[in-house]
């Protein structure tokens, strides 16, 4: 009797198993699917938000298949600061439902920002491999939008450009600019971690340069450099030769780029420099770009609980197109607290994930968010799925899974008990 009912728990455990790998596979591959389809946001919902909605459903059947696995602490902290963000602007903007578009906003914002949760969720389960498996997928996206704005920009195709300036079939430049950011980071890392495809990741990340490039934003410019050449310097800087060499190689191809580009079409080369400047007529003036940073400040203190979605538009002619400042004056002092508390906190949970772990993968996704978030500094970057896909992945990295993966390559994730740590194997 014993020996049958060991042989049936035994039986029971095996398909169990077999049943959470398949809940497990088939999430990641939804999920991965998402990513590949967040290079077409030209409507609002867009098909990707129903496929991240599918990750997450799949994510809560594979919870409730393993016991073991909670939830972790970070993903909870990373849901309030989120929620406390959706609340305010909730808050703020209830007098104004009835206005034309405003509850369409609300539920688009609502769709952008949920992605930030369900990346916690899904990632929490995550070892190295699956990390890594996310950027490459990233990449093909990235290389995927590249081709396509790079078309555009040729052709002058209005469905893959605006006012000249390439954008896929994303919704602005700089928010294609923006997207595009964290896959020339992940080619970086991703070299060092190959042997078999280094040219293509190379070759990846010059298509991916040369389609912010052509996005002609300048903040997206600016923001890759920045952060390709920070994490470089991090990734080398117990080997100053090797980190002089590739500075060198990067500082010649972007004295090169610029000089063949300018041969082959002057008036592009005029366009160019025309958009590296500082400030253009629109961010000049009283109620220019920088104008409305300083006239905003004063309505930040008068009105704590904000104004609601697409109200400042009724004072000024654009949006504010700054986040720090949009989030307090658009949904109070709430939702400035809790986009303070999503950057900053961000910052804080890389540092010591990586203090942790001694993984690049950390500082890998935290140069992505950095990047996206300077882009968002100037824009209008609240509805950026991928912005908020980077604050769920960074909040969502279970330490204990990615420091479990540099000691061994298992093939499916491990149990975890409750508070977050692995639990022993039989």
């Amino acid at each position: 009797m014993s020996e049958t009912t060991n042989s049936g728990t035994k039986g029971w455990q095996v398909s169990l198993s077999g049943l959470q790998f398949a809940v497990f596979s088939t999430r990641n591959f939804v999920f991965f699917l998402a990513v590949l389809a967040m290079n077409f946001t030209l409507f609002r919902p867009s098909p990707v938000d129903l496929l991240y909605i599918t990750a997450f459903l799949f994510t809560l059947f594979y919870l409730t298949l393993s016991p073991r696995l909670g939830v972790t602490r970070r993903a909870v902290y990373l849901s309030l600061a989120v929620g406390a963000w959706a609340v305010s602007y909730m808050l703020a903007s209830a007098p104004h439902v009835g206005e034309e578009n405003v509850l369409f906003e609300l539920l688009a914002k609502t769709f952008s920002i949920a992605i930030g949760v369900i990346g916690a969720f899904v990632s929490m389960s995550w070892n190295r491999r699956h990390f890594e498996t996310f950027m490459r997928v990233y990449v093909v996206s990235c290389s995927i939008a590249s081709v396509l704005g790079i078309i555009g920009f040729f052709l002058q195709n209005e469905l893959l450009t605006w006012d000249g300036r390439a954008k896929g079939l994303i919704d602005d430049p700089n928010m294609y600019g923006s997207f595009l950011i964290p896959a020339v980071i992940f080619c970086a890392y991703l070299l060092t971690r190959t042997r078999a495809n280094k040219v293509f990741f190379l070759g990846a990340m010059l298509l991916i340069l040369l389609g912010i490039f052509f996005s002609l934003s300048r903040i997206a410019l600016v923001a890759a450099l920045a952060c390709l050449l920070a994490y470089i310097f991090f990734q080398n800087r117990r080997d100053p030769r090797r980190l002089l060499l590739i500075l060198l190689g990067l500082v010649v191809s972007a004295v090169l780029l610029p000089g063949i580009i300018s041969i082959a079409s002057p008036e592009f080369s005029e366009r160019f420099l025309e958009r590296l400047t500082l400030a253009q007529p629109y961010d000049l003036g009283e109620e220019g770009r920088y104008g409305r940073y300083l006239l905003v400040l004063p309505m930040i203190m008068q009105d704590p609980i904000g104004v609601g979605v697409l109200q400042l538009e009724k004072i000024f002619p654009e949006p504010i197109h700054n986040i720090w400042l949009s989030s307090f004056v658009n949904y109070g002092w709430g939702g400035g607290i809790a986009w303070l508390c999503l950057a900053f906190g961000s910052a804080v949970v890389s540092i010591r994930n990586y203090r942790r772990t001694r993984s690049e993968i950390p500082v890998v996704l935290l140069a992505s968010l950095v990047g996206i978030v300077m882009c968002a500094t100037l824009h209008e970057g609240e509805h950026w799925r991928h912005m908020w896909l980077f604050f769920g992945l960074v909040w969502g990295l279970n330490v204990f899974c990615l420091g479990a993966a540099t000691k061994q390559k298992a093939a499916r994730p491990q149990p975890m008990s409750r508070q977050g740590q692995m639990a022993p194997e039989r």
